[in-house]
Formats: C-alpha cells, sequence, structure tokens
C-alpha cells in the first residue's frame, strides 16, 4: 500500500501538468488527498480555488532548497504561465543551465520533498478530539420542537462530506442542568432516517454525545441525510429555548416550535447569533414572534457562525 506521501507526491505530479494552478477547473483537478489537505473540512470553491492552493502548496515549498522552490514553482505555473508544463520547465532550465531530463528529474524530487513537509504538518496539526474530527460539516440543520408533557426534538442534518471514507459522525447535545432538576436518565434518542445505530454517552450532567453510525461509507463531495429525534423524561427537564450554538461549521439553521394547548405561553423571540450564556437569562430579544392561533412557530437563519447561538425562546 502507498504511503501518504506517496499520494502526495503523484497528486502534485498530476496537478503539475498543462496549466498548473491556471487550469480552468483546478479545485476539481486536486486528488482526494491533496484536497483533504488543503480545504480540510471546506469543499472546493472556484472562485478561490486558485489562491487557496497557491497559498498551501508555495508555503510548504518556501523550506526547500532556493534550486527545488523554483522548480516547483515552475511546475505550478506560479511565475509563468505558460500552458504546457514542458515549455515553463524548458524556459527555467536555460536560466540554470539545465536540460530538460534534469528539470524533470528536478520536479519530481521537488513534489516528494512538498509533500514531505505536507505531511508533516497535517500529522503535527492532527486533532483526535471526536468533536473536532474532519471530513464532514453540516450544509443545513433542522430542529423541530414539540413541547408538552415529554418535549421531543428532531434534529435533521443535511450533511457534506469534504474526505472520502467517512463512516461515523460524532455530535454532541446539551441541556443545562441546575440543581433540583431531574436527572435526565430517562431521555430516549431514536434515529429517524439516514443512520444505523446511535450510541448515546452522557459525559457531563448537561451534555451527551452521539456517535451515529452511517449506512455506508461516503466520499468526499457525497451529501447525506441524518435525523434524530431525542425525547426529554418532563416538561420540567428542557429550558425554553430551541436553539443551536454550532461548533462544527454549519451554513444555515431552521427552528420550529410547536406548543401543545397546555402549554402556557407568553412571548416568543428570535436569537439571531447572541452570545451563548446569554440564552440562559431568559430575556427576550427585541425580535418579537407572532404565535398567532396556530400554536406553530418557524424560523430560518441562512447564515450561520460558529460559537454563537441562533434560535426560539420563549416564556
Amino acid at each position: 500500500m502507498s504511503s501518504r506521501v506517496d499520494l502526495l507526491t503523484s497528486e502534485l505530479d498530476d496537478l503539475h501538468r498543462g496549466r498548473g494552478i491556471h487550469a480552468p477547473t483546478v479545485g476539481a483537478k486536486l486528488g482526494p488527498t491533496l484536497r483533504e489537505l488543503i480545504y480540510g473540512d471546506n469543499e472546493p470553491d472556484e472562485a478561490e480555488s486558485r489562491s487557496v492552493i497557491k497559498a498551501s502548496l508555495v508555503s510548504a515549498a518556501q523550506v526547500l532548497p532556493t534550486d527545488l522552490a523554483r522548480v516547483f514553482r515552475a511546475g505550478l505555473g506560479v511565475d509563468d504561465t505558460s500552458p504546457l508544463l514542458t515549455d515553463r520547465l524548458a524556459r527555467l532550465g536555460l536560466s540554470m543551465d539545465r536540460g530538460t531530463r534534469t528539470m524533470s528529474r528536478r520536479l519530481a524530487e521537488a513534489n516528494r520533498a512538498v509533500a514531505q513537509v505536507l505531511e508533516r504538518r497535517a500529522r503535527v496539526s492532527d486533532d483526535r478530539n471526536p468533536f473536532a474530527t474532519k471530513g464532514w460539516y453540516v450544509d443545513k440543520l433542522e430542529s423541530h420542537a414539540v413541547i408538552g408533557d415529554r418535549p421531543s426534538f428532531t434534529g435533521i442534518r443535511d450533511i457534506k462530506f469534504t474526505h472520502d471514507n467517512v463512516r461515523y459522525l460524532c455530535e454532541s447535545f446539551s441541556v443545562p442542568h441546575s440543581a433540583g432538576t431531574p436527572a435526565g436518565d430517562d431521555l430516549t434518542v431514536e434515529p429517524t432516517e439516514g443512520c444505523e445505530l446511535v450510541e448515546v454517552n452522557r459525559f457531563s450532567p448537561s451534555c451527551w454525545q452521539l456517535t451515529i453510525h452511517l449506512p455506508q461509507t461516503f466520499k468526499a463531495l457525497d451529501t447525506h441525510r441524518v435525523g434524530l429525534t431525542v425525547t426529554m423524561p418532563s416538561h420540567e427537564f428542557i429550558r425554553p429555548y430551541n436553539a443551536l450554538v454550532a461548533v462544527r461549521r454549519t451554513r444555515s439553521f431552521h427552528a420550529s416550535v410547536t406548543f401543545d394547548p397546555e402549554t402556557k405561553v407568553d412571548e416568543v423571540w428570535r436569537y439571531d447569533g447572541v452570545p451563548p450564556l446569554s440564552i440562559e437569562d431568559g430575556v427576550p430579544t427585541n425580535n418579537l414572534l407572532d404565535l398567532g392561533t396556530g400554536r406553530t412557530i418557524a424560523a430560518d437563519w441562512p447564515t450561520v457562525r460558529q460559537g454563537l447561538a441562533y434560535g426560539i425562546g420563549w416564556s
């Protein structure tokens, strides 16, 4: 089996051919190993691909000896935008008094050296925290709450995979806990779509870790929908909000709350990207919502910023 350095070296060789980083669809031209290291949990963006790839690879080449760095830049097409790799290498060879074959050997040497730099950087920055694992992000999250004697929260996630061979997802949910409230041991978590099994691990009085087993192994740029329903043991256990604080990249959020006829509601409001602890105060924001007569209210957030709270609160 080839090592990751071998794979990166081969993918760099493929990237150099033709126009290099000036290829019209250079983001799609990247091999899967390069794409994983350069983009992380972001998908290639055609408008920005060229500058992102150039910055990452030129940075890696800066630690090489000067002659190898020059050859690598010629391979990428950084300083010479000629459409053929052979022409770029030939022109640089003339300035360095080296023949075409020598320049091709130097490029192969430079590619392997850059591959080693990329692999070393990735190994140093690897994070084994299950909540920080790479390979996917949430394109859209829907959270539907039904508030009654046993409140339930159904989360539906449209997952976009950024790496190959993703088979598991790790997520969390939390219900802030205080003295005198139920322990919450009787809550249930049920998969509703897109997953085979959910392992539930309670690691604090307020937080649960969910390991979601997917029905198959997914590849980069695949999409998949996953649904889970969490049912609480009692109305007393929940806080009066249905909210998201995104730890992982989440593009958009939709929340709804349905109150049963026995649930008294005075006011309902939106949280539009606020500090997370502020929602614990239970103070209405200026963005009040009209519950009307249907007992259901919904709101959308087309853009979500990590670390801020979005959702619906009530009193």
